[in-house]
């Protein structure tokens, strides 16, 4: 049993720039914590189903901080995925299948059933925009330093890597019934990927 996904990913948060989970805090900025991860994945196998040119998002919410764990989550998949690639994917993003996710299998104690929606990306140098639905849109807009360079963060306490491009969120909101609605703060990450295990 082994999985490879590559791609980029896409990771805005209610706390505002700079999110404290990424330093090692175990609270939010507002004593609570809501994110997104949305994948845009190019190529990939799990187990021998092809899960290239899919689309995913996780949706998590806690009552303190991520690192505090006791949190609530779900998947949300493009209608273009099929129900093995979606069987194959949500192994792999809830953790159950070990390498960068398995830490989510400690942190989420409510798993809601995955739930179809539309993921659109409009990728963008200075702005990516990707709508899910009618649920909600991440909005990331990259962090530069002084010459232009993307803003990084090296070995952060919970980065799903090791190099992170930090960005400005602002415009991210949610609004699934079964999660905590909310807006960003302003902290957005996100960065090109090839995970495995």
């Amino acid at each position: 049993m082994s999985w490879n996904i590559s791609g980029t990913y896409y990771a805005p948060c209610s706390c505002k720039v700079g999110c404290p989970c990424l330093l090692g805090e175990l609270e939010g900025d507002q004593g609570w914590c809501s994110a997104l991860l949305a994948l845009d994945i190019k190529s990939g196998d799990v187990d021998g189903t092809d899960v290239s040119g899919t689309r995913a998002v996780f949706a998590g919410d806690w009552p303190s901080g991520f690192l505090s764990g006791n949190g609530t989550a779900r998947l949300y998949f493009d209608p273009g995925s099929s129900e093995q690639q979606r069987e194959a994917l949500g192994g792999v993003l809830s953790g159950q299948r070990g390498g960068v996710f398995e830490i989510l299998s400690t942190l989420i104690t409510k798993v809601l059933p995955s739930r179809e929606a539309q993921i659109s990306v409009q990728a963008g140098e200075n702005e990516t925009t990707i709508k899910v639905g009618d649920l909600g849109q991440l909005v990331i807009q990259p962090m530069r330093g002084p010459t232009g360079e993307l803003t990084r963060l090296l070995h952060g306490a919970a980065a799903f890597r090791e190099d992170t491009h930090l960005a400005r969120a602002h415009g991210t909101r949610w609004n699934d019934p079964d999660l905590r609605k909310w807006e960003s703060l302003g902290h957005g990450e996100f960065t090109e990927f090839q995970w495995s295990a």
